[in-house]
């Protein structure tokens, strides 16, 4: 079984703000809340990740950091599609950038803004529609891999000033599946065949946006270690 991560960030929105985002979104669809635990971000994960636990829509919202303008929310059990333009129109617009790793060996985002999806990333769509397609065999079309290139200058102004987007996208973005796709078959060379470790690709993606803030983004690797080793603040909650 693939495991996956997906940690949603929202920009200048409070904790508290988000919960009840999420309690209007789910209410709209008929599910009831049925968790809400409050304590360390070790202890509620327990709780909300513990394989008894039958809900199947689970998240976990943490502060904002301290350095960062950035809340985390972590999505932990069934994806639900389309949170992330649903959050983003409950909360008035706000910017919503969804980071995500599948299985170490794919990685990618999702901007939204606006309640609108204005951009998106896949480290490998050939990988990735492997993974979601029951015979494990099917392809991305044209169509589908030019839109998931990823193209930071749609959120140039949520990037340090120190960060151009075109060598964000250079550096962070294209090694691996999209230089060997845009080579076009030409033969690699012994750098480009460099393998690329999607975790610390989910790692670099995050520090660039500072999302956790400009040191350290504590989400790409097991969860179980999580920010100030488990120590942090951070509420569960469980919906039908």
């Amino acid at each position: 079984m693939t495991t996956a991560t997906t940690v949603l960030h929202l920009r200048e929105r409070t904790p508290e703000q988000i919960e009840e985002a999420l309690a209007a979104i789910f209410a709209r669809e008929g599910r009831a809340q049925t968790l809400r635990l409050q304590g360390t971000y070790s202890a509620v994960l327990g709780r909300v990740t513990d394989p008894a636990q039958e809900a199947p829509y689970r998240y976990l919202i943490l502060p904002t950091p301290p350095d960062a303008l950035w809340t985390p929310l972590l999505e932990l059990g069934n994806r639900a599609d389309g949170l992330d333009r649903a959050l983003s129109a409950e909360l008035d617009g706000g910017a919503v950038f969804a980071l995500f790793v599948y299985g170490e060996v794919v990685s990618g985002y999702r901007f939204v803004r606006n309640g609108d999806e204005q951009d998106r990333y896949l480290s490998d769509p050939d990988e990735f529609a492997a993974m979601e397609s029951v015979d494990g065999d099917d392809a991305p079309t044209a169509d589908d891999v030019s839109a998931l290139h990823g193209d930071p200058a749609r959120f140039a102004d949520l990037l340090p000033p120190d960060t151009p987007p075109e060598e964000f996208a250079r550096v962070v973005l294209r090694p691996g599946w999209w230089e060997d796709h845009e080579r076009g078959g030409q033969e690699a060379t012994d750098e480009d065949n460099d393998l690329v470790d999607e975790t610390d690709r989910m790692r670099c993606i995050g520090l660039a946006l500072e999302l956790w803030g400009p040191s350290e983004y504590p989400f790409a690797g097991e969860l179980e270690d999580g920010p100030e080793k488990g120590r942090s603040p951070a509420v569960a909650l469980a919906f039908a």
